[in-house]
């Protein structure tokens, strides 16, 4: 009994660590860039799409917003950001008002759900069957990734989805379904690309399935429908219901139109899909939008803010530290992920080797959660952008962990990509005096 404590015992520490660490690393400098005299939450710099949210937040809270900021103007009392549920914003709003305008409000959340997302990590390699070494190192190479890092801090959506996409998967893995459909469609009321797990779920059912090799496999098939279709008809009425609840909180409002929208949340649910199916780029990606494939190379980073005080851009005279908040994959981590892939499907194309279930579990989520953006870019011309990878890279990450777990008697390789992966981290930290130019 002493022994197992102790096995227990071992890895939760490091995992406490680790989080600790994580948490530490995002939390640092929070409340910067800001102008000179900072005095007021206002003179502190939104970082790229917080604008959008803080803005929004500001609007649900009823509270002022600065000249020239996103939704100056719109009423207060309801959500002007309506392309997107109100949840997250919601929070960001009750935030503001316990905390005040500023960016601790602002960016709370995101460093408590950027740790819970990591601790979630940790149990999805566990509920894949994955030794505590593998789950730390998934746990490890998340709070590693510079998207983690970034979007972990500031006040955007994805850091929600990704959480709640994450807890879901952990608990459907365990059997619990309709805790993980209702998580499921909590996520989202976040943003809507939440529910893309359950496709990585079917997908996952679908593959152990067919490494079964049953004989009744018919009758697999369908308790593997069954579980999958529990948990997406539960993340539909919580969807619907909770949708419902924040419209009454927080009505939606259309900024283009000048109104609000129509009562009920199905009105609410067309808005957003009328409006993400009206986002195309016809001619091929501009500015900071890329293709998804290109995501696998981590084609075209996104510079979501760049403050020089010795060369200030127009516009940002004035402002201090110095500070560089990059979309980007940490190459080291990206490098492993996707040799892993390569090698557990070679393995999965080999029936008669045993295959655990953390390979199939990183394909399936990588598969499930990539291949939506792929086929709206492809036959929707849907504009996209290198930090959706957010909600994909908790696939990889298993892949990288299970491979990096099985070449671990490869030490020198193995130590030397690990240094790599740190050296990434901190060359991409936001403020790490790098010059970048």
């Amino acid at each position: 009994m002493s022994v197992r404590l102790h096995q227990l015992r071992t890895p939760m520490a490091v995992l406490v660590a680790l989080c600790a660490c994580s948490l530490a690393a995002r939390a640092a400098w929070l409340g910067e860039p800001c102008r000179s005299p900072c005095r007021a939450g206002h003179d502190h710099l939104v970082i790229f799409d917080e604008d959008y949210y803080v803005g929004a937040a500001r609007a649900i809270a009823s509270q002022p917003s600065p000249a020239g900021s996103q939704y100056a103007h719109a009423p207060r009392g309801v959500d002007p950001n309506s392309e997107h549920p109100q949840l997250v914003k919601m929070l960001i709003a009750g935030s503001i008002e316990l905390f005040g305008d500023g960016p601790f409000a602002w960016r709370l959340g995101s460093l408590l759900v950027g740790t819970i997302a990591i601790v979630g990590m940790f149990a999805l390699a566990r509920a894949a069957g994955a030794p505590p070494p593998v789950a730390l190192a998934a746990a490890a190479l998340m709070a590693s990734d510079n998207l983690l890092l970034v979007h972990g801090r500031i006040a955007t959506l994805d850091i929600y989805a990704v959480a709640a996409m994450i807890w879901s998967a952990v608990l459907y893995l365990r059997g619990s379904v309709v805790a993980a459909g209702v998580l499921v469609g909590i996520g989202a009321c976040c943003k809507l690309v939440a529910p893309y797990v359950l496709l990585a779920l079917a997908l996952f059912e679908a593959l152990r399935v067919l490494r079964g090799g049953s004989a009744a496999r018919w009758r697999v098939w369908g308790r593997a429908a069954a579980r999958i279709a529990a948990c997406a008809a539960v993340a539909a009425t919580v969807f619907v219901a909770l949708l419902a609840g924040l419209d009454a909180l927080a009505p939606p409002y259309d900024m283009s139109a000048g109104r609000r929208l129509a009562a009920g949340p199905f009105h609410h649910i067309a808005h957003m899909l009328s409006y993400a199916a009206h986002q195309t780029s016809p001619h091929g990606p501009s500015g900071i939008a890329s293709y998804p494939w290109g995501w696998l190379v981590d084609y075209k980073p996104i510079v979501y803010l760049n403050i020089d005080p010795a060369q200030p851009a127009t516009g940002l005279r004035g402002i201090h530290p110095a500070a560089h908040f990059l979309g980007m994959i940490n190459p080291a981590i990206l490098l492993a992920a996707l040799l892993g892939l390569g090698w557990a499907l070679c393995r999965l194309r080999r029936r008669q080797e045993a295959l655990d279930a953390v390979p199939l579990v990183g394909i399936a989520w990588l598969a499930g959660t990539f291949l939506p953006f792929l086929a709206l870019s492809l036959f929707w011309q849907r504009t996209s952008y290198l930090y959706y990878m957010v909600v994909v890279m908790p696939g990889l990450y298993l892949l990288a962990s299970e491979l990096v777990w099985r070449w671990r008697a490869r030490r020198r390789l193995v130590g030397a990509w690990a240094v790599a992966v740190v050296l990434g981290a901190v060359a991409l930290y936001p403020f790490t005096p790098v010059p970048w130019g």
